[in-house]
């Protein structure tokens, strides 16, 4: 059995990442950007267009894009399933309508890079499978179905048989297809393919951890670090579950934390036992279920753990985790050994209590954007590039979308959130456990 080092599989298979310098001392910038995932990338990436004359600093608190971006299981949402009741009422339709058009948007984005930048990292735009054995876990699926494509989506019940047939396993019997726009990547190669596309005028910095934010008088921040501080007339933060370390959104946003594990490439003979099915990727309608991905180099990724652990997962918790993984992947693919696993990883997606993302202006001359409740890849990669612009001035439907949304709802604090969250994502996962 491999050692579980808490290396992201993704990572390790994207290749040799730039290497980027820490900063230390005292600077002033124009434009400061914290947190080098898809949102500070993609910000980071407009504001060179939009300002080339002004100094422009990106910062990670750890390596570039081998974070939560590298880290995620590389579904490029574009459209989410709507609740069919939600849909009854002019204002759910007309609220689900404005959610999707920030979707279609995002996976629009996606596209347009991969291909504009000419970045390999085994884009699929073929859709993806909400899949599940047990019919009352996904009893639903055709209501849905008939509310998506009733909307111009794109969507088609499956049932056992030709689940079989397209993903070349029996344990799924009852799914749902959804395509308009939703893709399927490797999301570490993409992180990298944007991280070698930055555009030279981008200072970066690495291992530059911003420790306090202070509002300047004239709008912007005084930015503390380890080591110096950064005076920035302007900041965009793009930290996700860790923007509470920076005194923004707390009792709105917290950290769910979902481990992961890769096998190596199948052999022929596995490849014949499901019947050398194309790239697949099936996610679970319940909370608590399983993602699951059949990738372009014929590995095969399980996530079928969701829990509130802020302080992140233990290496001890993490072999726990990966035990778990093999059960999946025995569910679904019992000619596979113990030995299957090259890679088992944990990190964090960023939660609301209402599902809704983070797109405001916090403080004069500071704006914060993130909160995408699974769907960063594409949601993180436009709602950057848009805060750019929003806080260079502009103006958008797209952008006016964002502004208007509800804000993510109120959550407690302290022992009480702990302790319910813990009850709530554990029966959650004992709800789902004919879905592992």
């Amino acid at each position: 059995m491999a050692q579980v080092t808490d290396r992201s599989g993704w990572v390790a298979q994207a290749g040799t990442y730039r290497a980027f310098p820490s900063l230390s001392g005292d600077h002033k910038t124009d434009w400061l950007v914290i947190g080098g995932g898809f949102t500070g990338l993609a910000a980071a990436r407009r504001l060179a267009e939009l300002r080339p004359e002004a100094r422009i600093m990106l910062i990670d608190r750890q390596l570039l894009g081998q974070g939560a971006s590298g880290r995620n299981s590389g579904f490029s949402v574009a459209m989410e399933m709507p609740n069919p009741s939600d849909l009854k009422s002019v204002a759910g339709r007309a609220d689900y309508q404005a959610q999707w058009n920030v979707h279609r948007a995002a996976g629009a984005e996606v596209k347009r890079l991969v291909e504009s930048l000419g970045i390999e990292c085994d884009y699929d735009p073929n859709g993806y499978f909400f899949a599940v054995r047990e019919e009352s876990k996904f009893a639903r699926r055709a209501a849905i179905a008939q509310a998506i494509n009733s909307l111009g989506g794109e969507a088609r019940v499956l049932g056992a048989d030709e689940l079989q047939a397209r993903l070349g396993i029996s344990f799924y019997r009852h799914g749902l297809w959804i395509g308009a726009g939703n893709a399927l990547l490797q999301p570490a190669r993409f992180a990298k393919g944007l991280i070698d596309h930055l555009p030279p005028q981008i200072e970066v910095y690495e291992n530059t951890d911003a420790v306090k934010l202070s509002p300047r008088a004239g709008g912007g921040a005084l930015v503390a670090l380890p080591k110096g501080s950064i005076d920035a007339a302007h900041v965009i933060v793009g930290l996700n579950a860790f923007m509470p370390r920076l005194g923004l959104k707390r009792n709105q946003v917290f950290p769910i934390s979902l481990t992961a594990s890769l096998t190596r490439p199948l052999s022929e003979e596995e490849e014949a036992q499901i019947g050398r099915a194309l790239p697949w990727g099936t996610l679970c309608p319940i909370e608590g279920g399983a993602t699951v991905r059949l990738t372009a180099d014929r590995r095969i990724l399980m996530r079928n753990t969701a829990e509130y652990e802020p302080a992140g997962i233990s290496a001890a918790m993490l072999g726990k985790r990966r035990a778990w993984h093999e059960m999946g992947l025995k569910h679904r693919f019992p000619f596979l050994g113990s030995d299957a696993i090259e890679h088992t990883w944990s990190g964090h997606m960023c939660a609301s209590r209402n599902g809704r993302f983070v797109f405001e202006e916090v403080g004069a001359g500071m704006f914060a954007a993130g909160c995408y409740n699974g769907a960063g890849v594409a949601r993180g990669t436009l709602l950057g590039k848009l805060m750019a612009e929003y806080a260079s001035g502009a103006t958008s439907p797209l952008i006016e979308t964002a502004l208007a949304q509800e804000q993510p709802a109120w959550v407690p604090s302290g022992p009480f959130f702990t302790l319910g969250a813990k009850i709530r994502l554990a029966h959650e996962l004992r709800r789902a456990k004919s879905e592992h």
